[in-house]
């Protein structure tokens, strides 16, 4: 009896503690359609050069971890947004200032992947933060990353087909 006592006041003292965290303490990246308006930490993205009012355009954000940029898996959030013809515009709220690296791609058929051919080249369109010019390569997460600090972070994505 007197065990149950003690795992029923160790429960309520833990659940107690994480309802007594701040915000920041559990906070996490999320995203909206639209530029930001307020936003204390956020990047406002915009994705240029969609061919098509078809599928969506994804983002792909990275953090500062250069040996995770562009693995699989290692991505620290992913969102869609509806594609159309021209640019797309949506606000990244972030729970810390940091370095991030952003990639963002026209998944014109809509199936959540990034598409490629048989010798393992796109057929989607794509774009990296920053714009970096690469040829037959990747860039580096040096090329692409940005700081984000308090208030509002541009960043414009090119997309090329």
């Amino acid at each position: 009896m007197r065990m149950d006592f003690v795992k029923a006041a160790l429960f309520s003292l833990g659940l107690a503690l994480l309802l007594s965290l701040t915000p920041e303490s559990h906070s996490e990246i999320t995203a909206s359609e639209g530029a930001c308006d307020g936003a204390s930490l956020a990047i406002d993205v915009q994705v240029h050069g969609i061919r098509r009012d078809r599928g969506h355009v994804m983002f792909v954000l990275y953090g500062d971890k250069p040996e995770d940029f562009l693995v699989k898996g290692k991505k620290i959030f992913k969102q869609s947004f509806a594609a159309k013809q021209g640019t797309v515009e949506f606000c990244v709220i972030l729970p810390k200032p940091g370095i991030y690296a952003a990639v963002a791609y026209h998944d014109e058929n809509a199936n959540r992947k990034f598409d490629k051919n048989w010798a393992g080249l796109p057929v989607e369109g794509s774009g990296i933060s920053n714009n970096p010019k690469t040829f037959l390569g990747s860039p580096s997460h040096a090329e692409a990353s940005f700081a984000v600090s308090q208030g509002l972070t541009k960043v414009d994505i090119e997309i090329q087909y």
